[in-house]
């Protein structure tokens, strides 16, 4: 494949200056002077604007001088026709540079919107039929920092050890919990808005210091398989459950707690009753 490429000029001013003797034909105020914008372009699309560089001709005799050929009398002139006159660089010469940063932006928010939806589970519309899913959003939406420890006293009893162990200045009465427990599973959510406060390669910390509390809270018992998953202000951050995690600490996919619910056959009647049982209560 031949690629085009390299650097081109075109004229933006053309001006007379004063008070300036030509060195050759000792002719005064005979000085045309064009300014020329170079710039870089691709298939002679203009992408880069480079430089401006400015030729004088005399009228008279007809010889040309090069900006670096002025005498410093034309030199005087030129800058103070600039600063009444100047040549202004024209816009279409910046015009495929600003087509690039459009497309890269344009590019880098579709992945990160692709990476959005890959950390909330909704990569592919199989995955969307997983009714499992509603479960798992019914749950999310109960969690809360205002808790009792006659409703909840695991999450209660969790809070309290959670708020003991976290001492990095992180706002611990805005963190929201839910838990719930099935059989030998447990699962924990909790939502962190400020969560952003901890640097993303030390929030997994935050997993630990959960197992920890949990180990302490169910000490006398056997332990449960723990799903744990932490939000942060706008997606999941955090995941772990006794055969997979995602613990990167930025994106984390939620659909890998799903399995707290059971296999993906499981009955859609079924589901339908727990729900309507969560929004009862």
């Amino acid at each position: 494949m031949i690629f085009f490429f390299g650097t081109r000029a075109s004229k933006i001013k053309e001006r007379k200056i004063r008070r300036t003797t030509c060195p050759y034909c000792s002719t005064q105020d005979s000085f045309t002077v064009s300014t020329f914008s170079k710039y870089f372009h691709f298939f002679w699309i203009p992408i880069i604007p480079l430089f401006k560089t400015n030729v004088a001709e005399c009228s008279h005799c007809r010889k040309s001088y090069s900006e670096q050929e002025f005498t410093p009398e034309m030199r005087r002139s030129l800058e103070e026709e600039n600063r009444n006159n100047p040549a202004k660089r024209p816009i279409w010469q910046g015009c495929g540079c600003l087509v690039l940063v459009t497309l890269f932006l344009v590019v880098f928010s579709f992945s990160l919107y692709g990476v959005y939806l890959r950390s909330n589970g909704e990569g592919s519309l199989e995955e969307d039929k997983d009714p499992r899913k509603e479960l798992l959003k019914a749950d999310m939406e109960q969690r809360t920092k205002l808790l009792h420890r006659e409703k909840d006293s695991l999450s209660f009893a969790l809070k309290s050890c959670v708020d003991y162990d976290i001492v990095s200045g992180l706002g611990t009465d805005n963190i929201e919990y839910f838990t719930k427990k099935v059989e030998d599973k447990l699962l924990v959510l909790l939502r962190i808005k400020n969560i952003d406060e901890i640097k993303a390669r030390y929030r997994k910390d935050l997993i630990a210091i959960i197992e920890d509390c949990l180990f302490e809270i169910n000490s006398n018992e056997t332990s449960p398989k723990l799903y744990i998953g932490i939000e942060g202000k706008w997606n999941m951050v955090l995941v772990k459950t006794p055969t997979d995690e995602d613990l990167g600490g930025r994106f984390a996919d939620k659909n890998k707690l799903l399995p707290f619910y059971g296999p993906k056959e499981i009955a859609t009647d079924t589901i339908k009753i727990e729900l309507d049982t969560i929004q009862q209560n």
